[in-house]
């Protein structure tokens, strides 16, 4: 398990052939790039899977006033939040109907709200080893054809990627029972959305 971004990003580097790095200030065209796609493929890959260790929950209070149409009630979600998973009744049953649009959840239940939801850990050293893995492919994907200028390479990287992280979300999917699916979330679920 990698215990650093700068771990991570040198095994990327290493996956493309490329000199490591201490830091993601050093005076290279690898650290420039990794320090520059870094955030946007950790949030990338930690959106793509209801990761066990970047699930958290929070109780949600009504926005004042109603939303302008369509629906009762408006949440805002806390500033860390990647992805809702799920939003709960106060009765503890699954909301049935909601949406996000921005930063913020409509629904017709009455608060309080409760949601599961992938939250931005920057920590890498809570990361599961095989989000590890999938995070060191993705950036490697990405950084591929900047520092190759092949296309063929970049590509066989992102194949890559997507390998890692079916088998990350396979492994990680089986920590735990499953859960209710509401009938938008088992299409998505049936259509590998999730």
């Amino acid at each position: 398990m990698a215990t650093s971004v700068i771990e991570i990003c040198n095994n990327a580097l290493i996956d493309l052939g490329e000199t490591t790095i201490m830091s993601l200030t050093d005076d290279t065209q690898t650290a420039r790039l990794c320090n520059q796609r870094w955030p946007a493929v950790r949030d990338a890959v930690l959106r793509a899977h209801p990761w066990n260790c970047c699930m958290t929950q929070a109780e949600l209070a009504a926005v004042s006033g109603p939303p302008v149409w369509k629906w009762d009630f408006q949440y805002r979600v806390p500033t860390d939040t990647l992805r809702v998973i799920e939003p709960v009744s106060s009765s503890e049953t699954p909301v049935d109907a909601w949406e996000v649009q921005g930063r913020t959840i409509f629904c017709n239940e009455r608060p309080p709200i409760y949601i599961a939801y992938v939250r931005r850990e920057t920590d890498p050293q809570l990361y599961d080893s095989l989000l590890d893995e999938s995070l060191a492919a993705r950036l490697s994907a990405v950084l591929a054809y900047p520092l190759t200028g092949s296309t063929s390479l970049a590509q066989s990287f992102w194949a890559n990627y997507q390998g890692k992280l079916a088998e990350a979300r396979g492994v990680d999917a089986r920590e735990g029972s499953p859960t209710h699916l509401t009938s938008h979330a088992w299409l998505a679920a049936k259509l590998g959305r999730d």
